[in-house]
Order: structure tokens, then sequence, then C-alpha cells
């Protein structure tokens, strides 16, 4: 993932499975390739419904030790999403399938957006990337 602290947000989609642990990793690159040093940098991702509602579906947040959370890899610029199965089979489909992916299963529904705002180590606070989040529902949960 190409982006620097000065660049536009980055569009990035988040596709998860009802009731399965899930890891989506990254690597944040300056505009040469170089990975972004992530000490010291704090980082928190909530998935929304479309409307944005007051509460938020899940919440990854880099202060986290256990569950669904947000690990940063130091000097790497490593990225790891972990999305817990407590929390994945806790979200439900909702209106209808995106056209076309309900052909062998019950599809893919647009659960809602999310963002991934970060604070650097000078306070600075940003975001990396936005996009709609993606739910396939499972049969057995």
């Amino acid at each position: 993932m190409a982006s620097t602290a000065a660049s536009r947000v980055a569009l990035f989609a988040i596709p998860l499975k009802q009731g399965a642990d899930e890891t989506i990793s990254m690597v944040w690159a300056d505009d040469n390739g170089n990975p972004i040093n992530l000490t010291g940098y704090s980082m928190r991702l909530q998935i929304r419904t479309i409307g944005l509602g007051p509460t938020p579906l899940l919440t990854l947040d880099s202060s986290s030790q256990t569950g669904s959370r947000i690990v940063l890899g130091g000097t790497s610029g490593v990225i790891d999403l972990v999305f817990a199965h407590a929390d994945t089979v806790a979200l439900s489909p909702t209106g209808l399938p995106l056209p076309g992916t309900n052909l062998n299963g019950p599809g893919i529904f647009q659960i809602g957006v999310h963002d991934l705002k970060y604070t650097d180590p000078n306070g600075l606070v940003d975001y990396l990337f936005s996009g709609p989040a993606y739910l396939e529902p499972s049969a057995t949960l």
C-alpha cells in the first residue's frame, strides 16, 4: 500500500467472512517503496453502517492486545488488521446482495464503510485509507 502522510486517503475495501478469524496484512510504504517506520504510531479503524450510525459495527485499535485489533510492525511498516471470530460472527448482512455475488451461495453484502485513523509520534492525526466493508454470510456460525 503506497502512501505518505502528505498524500490523499487511499481507497481500500475490507472483505470479511461472517464467523471467521481474519487477518488482513499490508505494508505502508512511501512513494519510493520504503516502509514507513510505525514506531510510536497509534491507529484506530471503525466500521459503521452506510449512514454512519452512532454506534460502530466493529472497532479495531492498536492499543488492544486481544480480540479484534490492529498490530503495528514498527520499522517494517507492516499493519495487521485482526478481525476476531467473536466480532465477525456478530455482523449481519443487510439489504440485498451485491449484483452477481449470489450465483453459488448467499452472496456478498456491503455492511458499511470504514476508515483508518492514525496518530504519528508528533501528534499529527490523519487517515490512511477508507472504503466499503463487505460481509459474506455463513450458514455455520
